[in-house]
């Protein structure tokens, strides 16, 4: 079975060229006409085209601007003083939307006209996740029709309002979860669903920590947020780090984890220094972990083989942290806030988890903590992560100063490809990536 597993992976990766454009347009060469693939075909590509997007392209374009990474050669030296243009995302946008969303939406047909539930709500789950990746980036995008391409005259996808597109966020998460309670149709999924291996329990988990994520991000526009969290959270989360989602990557060229590839082949990225000096303040022994120089092999994070994180555990306790935090339970906040930092060092293999939360600046107690020590952790914690573009626009936490000019940017610039082909793409000179999307208003 992991054969088989990294044979499916194989398949998704096999387009891979330099500068991370890792699936290639004629990888696809019919997109809108799968008719002879099977979902256990469909499913792994879409997977390992969705998870390389998020732990890729996005953790570098947005962990400059959270400082978790630093530009230092080449195409980065230029985006790190916020130079990113419109062509830099094309393979992110493409990869999104031809690569994940369409051929997914695919599989979702095949598995509905077959009656095969779990297949059904594994691709809605997908959906939801890509979708969010998107309109959390750049606002406001196509998807009522963005996938009608030649119904009824759509050639050009309009593009939905992002309170739209959350909307639909937690409809889908509602039909993903009554999927996942019914019937599979005779069709279970198995090895070819490269998180969970046909899990349903852990893909249920999924949806209702991805619905605290997705309540968590509109914190600044509705006052329910962080009583949604929690009620999300306690229709059952992760239980450990063993459930959450995250993408395994293989120790052979073929299928090796992108930040992995990406230091092998550029290395024009460094861990951010204003990242690593916030740990040195704090005594972090975190720091021997996510500060190690960008280097491979040999990076105990960025190693061919990664299990790279995409919901994890760790966040999940930050965000129980943060709502209970802002509900009045303080208790509470805190005990989630130590469970988050205690995962953290988990994760990051290292040891003095007791000797930090001594520390009076970590250690601050039920009655001492603030948002800033939670948001400060979770800073920490989630290295490269893109859900801390999403931390630091929601509460300005931890503050950053801009690296060149005035502001920091607060979401990434519309495809060139996109433009070019749909004239209801917003140009630079309609939105800016200095502009805020609507949940970040």
């Amino acid at each position: 079975m992991k054969n088989l597993k990294y044979l499916f992976v194989l398949f998704g990766l096999l387009a891979f060229t330099a500068c991370e454009d890792y699936f290639g347009e004629d990888s696809n060469v019919d997109p809108d006409n799968p008719t002879t693939a099977t979902v256990n075909v469909i499913l792994p590509q879409v997977q390992a085209r969705m998870a390389y997007v998020w732990g890729g392209d996005f953790t570098r374009y947005l962990g400059i601007n959270t400082q978790h990474v630093d530009g230092v050669g080449r195409q980065f030296a230029v985006i790190g003083q916020y130079g990113i243009v419109p062509s830099d995302v094309d393979a992110s946008w493409s990869n999104l939307y031809s690569g994940t969303m369409n051929s997914n939406r695919e599989m979702i047909n095949v598995a509905r006209e077959n009656g095969f539930g779990h297949y059904e709500a594994i691709g809605v789950a997908v959906e939801t996740y890509a979708i969010m990746m998107a309109t959390d980036a750049w606002g406001d995008i196509p998807y009522s029709d963005a996938f009608k391409f030649g119904e009824n005259g759509v050639y050009a996808p309009t593009y939905d309002s992002q309170e739209a597109v959350y909307n639909a966020i937690f409809a889908n998460l509602d039909n993903a979860r009554a999927l996942f309670n019914g019937d599979n149709g005779g069709n279970a999924p198995g090895g070819d669903d490269l998180f969970y291996g046909g899990n349903i329990a852990n893909w249920i988990a999924f949806c209702n920590v991805l619905e605290a994520r997705a309540h968590l991000h509109l914190s600044k526009v509705n006052g329910s947020a962080y009583s949604d969290v929690l009620t999300a959270l306690n229709k059952g989360g992760f239980a450990d780090s063993g459930a959450e989602f995250a993408f395994q990557y293989g120790p052979n060229p073929n299928e090796n984890a992108p930040w992995y590839q990406y230091i092998e082949q550029r290395d024009d990225c460094e861990t951010g220094s204003t990242y690593v000096a916030m740990m040195n303040s704090l005594n972090d022994p975190r720091v021997a972990t996510y500060g190690f120089e960008h280097a491979v092999p040999g990076h105990p994070v960025f190693t061919p083989d990664r299990r790279s994180p995409l919901l994890t555990y760790t966040e999940q306790e930050f965000m129980r942290a943060e709502a209970m935090f802002n509900t009045g339970d303080m208790d509470g906040a805190y005990s989630a806030y130590l469970a988050g930092i205690a995962s953290s060092f988990a994760e990051a293999g290292v040891a003095g988890y007791d000797d930090y939360v001594g520390q009076a600046a970590v250690g601050v107690g039920a009655s001492g903590l603030s948002m800033n020590d939670i948001m400060t952790q979770k800073y920490i914690a989630l290295y490269t992560s893109p859900e801390v573009f999403n931390d630091w626009r929601r509460t300005g936490l931890p503050s950053l100063a801009p690296v060149t000019g005035s502001e920091i940017p607060r979401r990434l610039p519309y495809s060139e490809l996109e433009q070019f082909s749909n004239p209801n793409t917003p140009t630079p000179a309609e939105i800016t990536i200095y502009d805020r999307v609507w949940w970040d208003q």
